[in-house]
């Protein structure tokens, strides 16, 4: 089952490309970034059933539409207007749809994914067989020319953060998976000298925030990312996008000379923080001994019968 989930996303000669309405999709919901960037545009894509279109994707749009873009021809419009929702059945894309009513989100339907409907257990062949999904829309938007910021649709975003992503040299983006402190201008497949590496362990990676600049380097990362799963999954059928592209990603981006690097916990949190939030001090990050290690988080604020329910 889970090879033929996985072969849904491919044809004789590689990944499925992009279909006419995607395409489309993407070309009404980009974002000017030349004010930031040497490159012209950048998309935000996300995808979801009908359960998550009817759970987590209204407060995912939410808080889009509440963000406003800070700069370029774009300034002032919202970011749920350059969202590519990509939906996985019929009911799923009516979903999408609806909720055009309240939000300028994009959506397109995605007719090859063959795990469409219904929740999956963690690491069950269903649930593995999402990354394929995910990977081909990221891949088929650079291939488009557009830099990509994926997001997961149990994210809230509270500030435009185009900014960050496009201002610190960065040619990849991740996400941590704990609070640990880490230096966000260091590159994860090239550390300086002076960071030992027996002391200092590379975070646990998220790849529910992602980000990838439109570049041949990148693009072709992405696609190993895609082709080493496809080769894995024929005899690991539980193979996992996130644990892949810690791995690909390293090889590649030291390959291709690329910035690979980590958002900083502090600003891109996470709920798998053990506590509220994550918090150390801007000296920790320049010293080689403190970075990988594991940090404090924030003390819930209010009703503490919320945070534990929470």
């Amino acid at each position: 089952m889970a090879a033929q989930l996985a072969d849904a996303h491919f044809l004789g000669y590689g990944v499925r490309l992009p279909t006419i309405d995607f395409l489309g999709a993407m070309s009404k919901a980009s974002i000017d970034i030349q004010h930031l960037s040497c490159r012209k545009s950048l998309v935000l894509l996300s995808m979801a059933n009908e359960e998550a279109l009817e759970h987590t994707v209204p407060l995912f749009l939410g808080s889009l539409s509440r963000v406003k873009i800070t700069g370029g021809r774009h300034k002032g419009r919202t970011l749920d207007q350059h969202l590519v929702l990509v939906a996985w059945s019929e009911a799923a894309l009516a979903a999408c749809q609806a909720l055009n009513s309240d939000f300028g989100h994009k959506c397109a339907r995605d007719t090859e994914h063959k795990a469409a409907t219904g929740s999956f257990g963690f690491h069950s062949e269903g649930f593995n067989a999402l990354g394929f999904a995910k990977i081909k829309y990221i891949l088929n938007g650079l291939s488009a020319g557009h830099d990509v910021v994926f997001l997961d649709t149990d994210i809230i975003v509270l500030q435009d953060p185009l900014p960050y992503f496009l201002g610190r040299g960065a040619d990849m983006w991740a996400a941590h998976e704990k609070c640990v402190v880490w230096n966000d201008a260091l590159s994860l497949a090239s550390l300086p000298k002076d960071i030992d590496p027996e002391h200092t362990r590379l975070p646990s990676l998220n790849i529910g925030v992602l980000f990838f600049k439109a570049t041949a380097g990148v693009t072709r990362c992405v696609y190993s990312w895609m082709s080493d799963m496809h080769y894995q999954v024929e005899y690991r059928s539980l193979v996992w996008d996130q644990d892949v592209y810690g791995k690909i990603m390293m090889r590649c981006a030291r390959h291709n000379h690329l910035r690979w690097q980590a958002l900083d916990p502090r600003v891109f949190q996470s709920a798998c923080f053990p506590q509220c939030g994550c918090t150390f001090p801007d000296t920790d990050t320049q010293e080689p001994y403190t970075l990988g290690q594991s940090s404090t988080g924030l003390m819930f604020v209010g009703d503490p019968m919320l945070a534990k329910t929470a």
